[in-house]
Parts: structure tokens; sequence; C-alpha cells
């Protein structure tokens, strides 16, 4: 579709038209829009439902932010882009689908949607961008990601404390910082096809999860597979002594980037393991470490 024949619904035409102060909005008031253009519904408080007609092929970056009393929109097949924080802020958005034509899940594109509580990502889907789902505190049970993602970016599912298990599959080459940073309830992690469960110490001693850059340093010592190392002095939570994590998905929070390329994780064993926690995340600290079989 060239530019002369694409029909753009801006905020100064929703205000026009009167439908920031509609509360359902159905598809026949948009039809012939080709796309919903940047920041058009922000701040329409009193939008509850929206559904977007066919003819609508994207929506761009900000167009529904802060929408707080929106719980339902349609999305059709026709949408392939969908902009960075299209629903911010859309604090009563209770599930979305996203259409099959959609590459990216763009950053901030569902960031405080707190009442979230499932989202469908199709096979289209490449990556999951920076702070896509910030703050969903909503979200709950399982996430399966597409085997079409390659890459889960920066803080992407940051405080999805309710979530409770998710599926990352061999397609996927690097993880972002913090990606899993606050998702506390976690307890079930896959990743190629294997589960890795969250472990606990018991008497000083314990299974974990650990990261490095890729040439098996971490704070400068080199480290090889295979390998015991001891510690003479006494442990200190991020200061001195062997870390790792009990939690696999918190290992991101260290070290991260492309598998082999920025970072490996390697299972591991712990012995001597203090009883110091941040209460930040899994990370534990000990005297004596063994280094188990790369996983990532």
């Amino acid at each position: 579709m060239d530019k002369k024949s694409e029909k753009s619904l801006t905020q100064k035409r929703v205000k026009k038209l009167g439908l920031d102060k509609v509360s359902v909005i159905t598809s026949d008031m948009l039809e012939g829009y080709t796309s919903i253009n940047y920041a058009a519904f922000s701040g329409c408080f009193d939008l509850i439902s929206i559904e977007i007609p066919n003819s609508v092929t994207r929506i761009e970056g900000y167009a529904f932010l802060g929408c707080y009393r929106l719980t339902s929109i349609t999305i059709p097949n026709s949408v392939t882009n969908i902009g960075h924080c299209v629903f911010s802020n859309c604090s009563g958005l209770t599930s979305v689908t996203i259409p099959s034509g959609v590459t990216k899940i763009k950053w901030g594109i569902f960031m405080e949607c707190r009442s979230l509580t499932s989202v469908n990502i199709p096979n289209s889907v490449t990556s999951i961008e920076y702070r896509a789902f910030y703050n969903c505190i909503g979200l709950t049970g399982k996430l399966v990601i597409p085997d079409s993602v390659t890459i889960i970016e920066e803080e992407a599912f940051y405080n999805c404390s309710r979530l409770t298990s998710i599926v990352i599959p061999d397609s996927v080459t690097g993880i972002g910082f913090g990606a899993f940073d606050g998702c506390y309830a976690l307890t079930y992690v896959a990743i190629r096809n294997k589960r890795y469960k969250p472990q606990k110490v018991t008497n000083g001693k314990c299974k974990a999860y650990k990261a490095f850059r890729a040439d098996m340093t971490c704070r400068d010592f080199q480290y090889k597979e295979g390998k015991t190392y001891k510690y003479e002095g006494e442990p200190i939570l991020c200061e001195q002594g062997f870390h790792a994590s009990l939690d696999l998905s918190d290992v991101f929070n260290y070290y991260y980037g492309e598998f082999g390329k920025d970072i490996v994780v390697h299972e591991v064993k712990l012995e001597g393991v203090s009883d110091e926690r941040n209460g930040l995340d899994s990370k534990v600290v000990a005297k004596k470490i063994k280094i188990g079989k790369r996983i990532l």
C-alpha cells in the first residue's frame, strides 16, 4: 500500500470524531483506516473496549498509552506491525492475542499492564524486546515461547512475580540482562527440552547454576569444566568466595548475552554454602565449587 492510499487515524482525528469520549468502539466505527498513529488514543480514559477492523495494518507507538480502563481489544491478523509501548500502563487490560503476522514484540509494549493474565505469542515472532512485559504482575501459570523467537531482551519479563513456569525453545540464542528478574514464583524453567528446577541448600551443600563469560572466566578467574575449586577464606556474598544461583533464571542478572559468544552457563555443585542471602534473587556463595557440564 502506498502512502497516498493510506488513511491514518491520528490523535487529532480521534478527538475530532469524538472517539476520545467513547467507552466502546466497534470495527465499523474505524472502517477504512489503515493505521492507528502515534499516541492516537493515548489518555482516552473512557475507553473500555475496542475492535480494530481488518483494514488496519499497523498500530504505532504509544497508541493506547495510559488507557487504564481498557479491558478488551480485538486485533485482526491484518495488523503486522505493533509499535513500542502501545499498551503501556493499560492497567485494566486482561488478555491479548497478538496477530500471526507480527514479528517483534516491541520494547515496553505491555509495560505496567498489571491485570494482564494471559498473552498469545504467535510463531511469527522472532524477538521479545526490552521491558516488553515489564511489571506484568497478573501473568500467571505457564508461558510458552514459540520456536520462532531467537532473542529475549533486557528485563523482558521483569517482576512478572506470579509467572510459575516458562518454556524457552532451542531457537533462543541469547537472553538479556535481568530478563526474568523478580519472577519469584518460577518453579519450572525449561530450556532446550530440559527442565531446570530451583535448587535447595541442605547441610551447606547444593546443586546450582553459574554463568561465565564465553571464555569461562568470572571476576577475571579462569574456570574449567570438571574442575573443583576451594576458597580458603570466609565466603561473603557479592564479595568473596564462589557464587552461583539456585534458580536458573537468576543467572541472567549477572551474565547475559548470546550463548557461546558472550556467555556460557554450567551446572555446578557447591559446598560450604553461606547462610547469607541478598533478598533479591537466589544468588548464594560457597567455599567450594565443582564445575559441571555446560547447559547453555
